[in-house]
């Protein structure tokens, strides 16, 4: 599998560049414009004007035509004869993006995907939460799914950190309950959940008596309820080997606006600090990027590309993750984005519905 020159540099010993093929992946782009001095790695989005950003023979027709057809309830059924595996998003998708009310229609349309005996698996760059949590989520608003079909960023990076990136030491980590659970599932060697045990200071030589492990192979910053000021300091001093694996769960969504004049602030915020502090930038494991796909098919390896569906609410992340990774896509109207959207940003999704009810 390819692996994004981000993590070449980080640990050139470790990940093999492979160059060869007649559609080139994030990590060959990503060679050629490090060669050139123009990486732009951030999010696997591809920058060099030479290379397009591959997308299905399904999105090119739709491009050529006048915009992503519409699904309905009358061609649903045909739509869907296309596919074998379909990608769900949660947020946006099957609930409202308070993460909290449940969409109309969603127990039995998930009844009728079940019975068209697709593979579903469920896909979301929230990293709050583990498996067991979306599970359970699940059930409550009315159908089943297995903990193997549940991707949330939180278990795509454990999957990462132990199968792609082979990590065998320590991580240290700034992240939440949910990424604990899945990191110790995963055998991994995690540290630094919950309040930092240190007392917060300025003086540098408090900071110097800080205790710090010799063994820690990477760093992975998700959403951190507990962000200090005391975990910039030592995650970015962890990043200061250049053998040292840095790893976001995901970096778009910095601010949202929760209420009149109020900003939550949310993972990507975390992840910019982190940056700054270290001067390094970190492979992204949430959608767009690739590696989320690249996880996907660790578990998955018989996923046929073509005949893949990624259904999902955000342009920035569903979509332009399906282009990246060369599928379609359908962009459902119930969370974030808008068709006028597609028309201000020109990503372009194979299809669009009003709700994932229409399926």
């Amino acid at each position: 599998m390819f692996r994004c020159l981000k993590a070449v540099l980080q640990r050139p010993s470790t990940f093999p560049i492979l160059l060869s093929g007649n559609n080139p992946s994030c990590s060959t782009l990503h060679a050629f414009q490090k060669v050139k001095r123009a990486l732009h790695c951030r999010h696997c989005l591809i920058k060099e004007p030479k290379f397009k950003t591959y997308i299905s023979s399904a999105q090119y027709s739709t491009a050529a035509g006048n915009g992503p057809l519409e699904v309905t309830r009358e061609n649903s059924r045909e739509i869907l004869e296309k596919y074998d595996t379909l990608l769900i998003d949660c947020d946006g998708v099957l609930w409202k993006i308070d993460h909290v009310t449940p969409l109309p229609g969603i127990q039995e349309t998930m009844s009728r995907l079940r019975d068209t005996r697709k593979q579903i698996l469920f896909v979301t760059n929230n990293s709050m939460h583990g498996r067991e949590m979306y599970v359970d989520k699940f059930r409550k608003y009315g159908f089943e799914a297995r903990g193997s079909e549940v991707f949330c960023v939180a278990y795509a990076a454990a999957i990462y950190l132990k199968t792609v990136a082979k990590i065998s030491k320590a991580v240290y980590v700034s992240g939440s309950r949910g990424m604990q659970s899945e990191l110790e599932q995963a055998g991994i060697d995690a540290f630094g959940f919950g309040p930092d045990r240190d007392q917060t200071t300025d003086d540098v030589e408090q900071l110097l008596q800080m205790e710090f492990r010799d063994d820690v192979e990477a760093v992975l910053v998700g959403f951190d309820i507990h962000f200090s000021y005391n975990k910039i300091y030592k995650a970015a001093s962890y990043l200061t080997s250049p053998d040292c694996l840095y790893l976001a769960t995901n970096s778009l969504e910095t601010g949202p606006l929760i209420s009149i004049n109020r900003r939550q602030p949310v993972t990507g915020t975390m992840v910019a600090a982190i940056s700054a502090a270290s001067k390094r930038e970190p492979l992204v494991i949430g959608k767009p990027s690739c590696h989320m796909f690249e996880c996907i098919q660790t578990m998955y390896p018989t996923i046929d590309k073509s005949r893949t569906l990624m259904i999902g609410d955000s342009l920035r992340a569903d979509i332009q993750f399906a282009q990246n990774n060369g599928i379609d896509s359908a962009l459902v109207l119930t969370g974030v984005a808008g068709l006028q959207m597609v028309k201000d940003t020109g990503i372009l999704p194979t299809y669009y519905m009003q709700s994932i009810a229409v399926l």
